[in-house]
């Protein structure tokens, strides 16, 4: 942790308001956006993750309306050309949306010819769907534009920051599924 991320946290961890205090010189704002002048005194990390996700889907967003597609249903394409075949809700917990908006995705992955469906193998009534030719060259097309975004990403960092924030952001997932298990401890009444 650095110096500055240390002092910050220790000088804040008990405040309760929202005071705004200066932004450090580097600022979230991209090209045509005015600059981010203020942070948050109190929940910093939650807001800048927040910042990071809008930027980030901005660009997505970007890249993939060239090509007619949603960053969800990109994510969909993306678990079937590596699952092959699923379920829907295979599918939506995949790209973390829910069951309805899994519908909705799909339908619209169908309608463009990217995706077919049909009864699944076996028992009951699922309903799997299947990634079509077209829809692994929309993928492939998409694919590209996403790797390209990245690599951008990666030349401004050096190899060691960029591995440092990829592996703390990997571990960020677990520490949020820990504080949801600690807090849901606490409401029955079971000690952590």
């Amino acid at each position: 942790m650095s110096e500055h991320t240390s002092a910050h946290s220790a000088e804040h961890e008990d405040d309760d308001d929202q005071e705004l205090v200066p932004a450090s010189s580097g600022s979230l704002a991209g090209r045509g956006h005015r600059p981010v002048r203020y942070r948050p005194s109190t929940g910093y990390l939650p807001w800048l993750l927040t910042m990071c996700d809008r930027e980030l889907a901005r660009h997505m967003t970007r890249l993939l309306a060239e090509l007619d597609l949603t960053e969800a249903q990109y994510g969909v394409l993306q678990a079937l050309v590596h699952l092959r075949r699923a379920s829907s809700a295979t599918l939506a917990r995949s790209v973390s949306v829910t069951p309805q908006a899994m519908v909705g995705l799909v339908a619209a992955l169908e309608r463009k010819g990217y995706i077919t469906r049909e009864f699944g193998r076996g028992a009951g009534r699922v309903i799997d769907a299947e990634v079509t030719a077209r829809g692994k060259e929309a993928y492939e097309a998409a694919k590209r534009r996403v790797r390209a975004l990245d690599r951008s990403l990666r030349r401004s960092y050096t190899d060691e920051e960029f591995d440092q924030l990829v592996g703390l952001l990997e571990r960020l997932p677990g520490v949020l599924g820990r504080l949801d298990d600690q807090r849901g401890s606490r409401r029955r009444g079971v000690d952590d």
